[in-house]
């Protein structure tokens, strides 16, 4: 929870800079950049060092060792525990029926299910409704202001580091201690990671990573609020090929699956 706290702390000194340099209010949902500098030296310290000489060679070996329908229940399991996320912030936007299918999910795949790693409502027609906070906030009109590469834990704005500070109140991590957290954050985090192996050569073959990155989860955040895929800003888009878009596409479908 500590990176989300910090991530919020530092973007309030920004948001006057942002108000004094509207023309950096560009990017999808009223994103703004105005920290690049030390923003691109996280990214430096996370792709060029972290992801790969560390995360990289663990996710690869996850991905060749570990059978698919394993890792299938990994991901199950760490989604499956933000079923109750998905039920109030289901009914905060007036979806009471989401709601009501978060509710019926969370029970059988708990049950049924084995805590989450079979997907049993999946195979019963039951799809999940997700809904974070973030998405919440934004289908409220709030944008998603700074964005900060936090590191070793990646990308965030302001807007996702309170959405996610209050998603950490839920049930049942207000019941976790930070140990159980911290190890939950990593799973999770290798299990989604490990999802976009094949899609590793978009960032490494980018004029600018960075650039091409951000506008990644810009546009993958703000097409949560959208329902849909927002239309593509225009910095690392331009600076791509003409098979950028669809890049973006498959990229995106490789993190929602």
């Amino acid at each position: 929870m500590s990176r989300y706290l910090l991530a919020v702390t530092l973007a309030w000194p920004l948001v006057s800079t942002a108000v004094a340099n509207p023309s950096s209010a560009s990017g999808p949902g009223g994103a703004i950049d105005p920290y690049e500098t030390l923003n691109r030296a996280s990214w430096k310290l996370n792709y060029d060092y972290l992801d790969r000489y560390a995360l990289r060679p663990v996710v690869h070996g996850y991905v060749a060792w570990v059978p698919l329908p394993v890792r299938n229940g990994v991901g199950n399991f760490t989604e499956n525990v933000n079923e109750a996320n998905y039920f109030v912030n289901n009914l905060l936007v007036g979806r009471v029926e989401d709601s009501g299918v978060s509710v019926l999910r969370f029970a059988l795949n708990s049950t049924v299910g084995l805590l989450g790693f079979v997907d049993v409502a999946q195979d019963m027609g039951i799809e999940r409704r997700a809904m974070s906070m973030s998405t919440v906030l934004g289908k409220a009109t709030m944008e998603q202001g700074p964005y900060f590469m936090v590191p070793v834990y990646g990308p965030t704005t302001m807007r996702t580091a309170i959405g996610d500070t209050v998603d950490g109140l839920y049930f049942p991590y207000a019941s976790m201690g930070w140990g159980t957290r911290i190890g939950l954050w990593a799973v999770d985090g290798l299990s989604k990671r490990a999802r976009v192996v094949d899609q590793e050569a978009v960032l490494d073959n980018a004029l600018d990573p960075y650039l091409s990155a951000k506008d990644f989860y810009l546009q993958y955040e703000e097409a949560k609020v959208q329902d849909g895929r927002p239309a593509a800003s225009h910095s690392a888009t331009e600076q791509t090929q003409d098979g950028a878009d669809g890049d973006l596409d498959q990229y995106l479908d490789e993190i929602d699956q």
